[in-house]
């Protein structure tokens, strides 16, 4: 037997990422979170600490935002080209025009407006009944998938992913985070980004890939309102905007938390992006997962050696240290600078995606990365980073 065949044979290879190693679930969220944990106010957030003024950061992501506009030219190299440029403002066509720049966690803009009925949904005064939680998690992500999303899990409302505080802009300060109704549940979707995209990281088709996804969530996440809105029941569509996104992924059953410090998919690996929608719909929640991320995360540290700002932790062990003001605290994780990412997007004049792109969970399930990823869990762990790169 070659060695491609044995190494096939050795994860039982069906092209599948998530076959690579034993998907678990858990009952409880599998993340180590601390007694003084609290929740996130959004102005510590990198980008609302630049739109405030804060000196720190807000040259870097004034250049960032001046080269992404076309205020600043960017740079003259392979991947910024007039087409490439063209591409990435295709992209973000819905997000930057009809959003209003959404990305960075502006609530209730554009297609995530949920204070107007014409663009959410109108709430039908006769509510659906399902006959079970079950059947109408069923009904939900499969409406989701005909939407558009990509990988759809049902979360508990928990309190402590749900922003303390969001920023005002007109008040330059964070005011309270208040949700019209009492959630039951969270519908958190995935749309993936593109693969070819990404390898061209940290250039203008990398942006592209990410606005294309960007724009799309916007139009994902109506289109889902509308259809819970219509069964008679409340929601809140959203972005980056009102909770933290990775968390509630996790805790919906989507992925596993990463070095980088995003949630990989057994599918999608880290390139993907996430929005979500609060509802008073009673739905059958989804366990959460591990599949040896983080073991895996422990031995390869790939990201944080490709990070052209070291802006990811080479620390061997997650920890609750955080990294700047901007780092959700009282996680056992590994915080990433958000600072020193910042520099690197101004450099780059993109959210630059290397990261991703060099992420082994990111490669195509060819025989030596799905076994880079078994060899997790066996004493092998030395030589994961040489089959991921060949």
């Amino acid at each position: 037997m070659g060695v491609g065949a044995a190494g096939a044979a050795l994860v039982g290879y069906d092209g599948s990422i998530a076959n690579a190693a034993e998907v678990v679930q858990h009952d409880s969220y599998p993340v180590e979170i601390s007694a003084d944990y609290k929740r996130y106010d959004q102005k510590n957030n990198v980008i609302m600490r630049a739109l405030s003024g804060d000196p720190v950061v807000k040259p870097n992501f004034d250049t960032y935002f001046g080269k992404h506009m076309g205020w600043i030219p960017n740079k003259v190299a392979d991947g910024y080209g007039r087409l490439e440029e063209a591409m990435k403002t295709g992209a973000f066509a819905i997000e930057d025009g009809l959003n209003g720049y959404h990305a960075p966690g502006f609530a209730s803009k554009g297609l995530y407006e949920w204070k107007e009925p014409q663009i959410s949904g109108v709430v039908n005064p006769e509510k659906y009944t399902f006959d079970t939680p079950e059947a109408a998690s069923k009904a939900v992500k499969r409406a989701a998938k005909f939407y558009g999303a990509d990988l759809v899990g049902i979360a508990p409302y928990d309190e402590r992913w749900v922003l303390s505080r969001v920023f005002n802009i007109e008040k330059n300060d964070s005011v309270p985070n208040v949700l019209p109704f009492e959630p039951k549940s969270v519908i958190v979707m995935a749309l993936q980004m593109s693969y070819d995209g990404f390898q061209a990281a940290p250039t203008s088709l990398e942006l592209a890939s990410a606005g294309n996804i960007y724009s799309s969530m916007g139009v994902v996440v109506s289109k889902v309102s509308h259809f819970v809105r219509a069964l008679g029941y409340q929601t809140v569509p959203c972005g980056n905007d009102t909770a933290l996104s990775v968390p509630l992924a996790i805790h919906a059953g989507l992925g596993e938390l990463s070095r980088i410090g995003i949630a990989i998919t057994p599918e999608f690996g880290p390139r993907q992006r996430f929005c979500k929608i609060f509802t008073d719909l009673p739905l059958a929640v989804d366990k959460p997962i591990t599949f040896g991320v983080k073991e895996f995360c422990m031995t390869c540290k790939k990201c944080a050696d490709a990070c052209p700002s070291q802006a990811i932790s080479h620390d061997k062990e997650p920890s609750f240290q955080a990294a700047t003001i901007s780092t959700s605290g009282g996680v056992k994780k590994w915080a990433a600078n958000a600072e020193k990412c910042l520099a690197q997007w101004a450099d780059a004049g993109t959210d630059c995606g290397i990261c991703i792109k060099v992420c082994p969970y990111n490669k195509p399930s060819e025989w030596h990365h799905d076994l880079a990823k078994f060899a997790t869990k066996t004493p092998a762990r030395p030589i994961l980073r040489f089959f991921d790169d060949l």
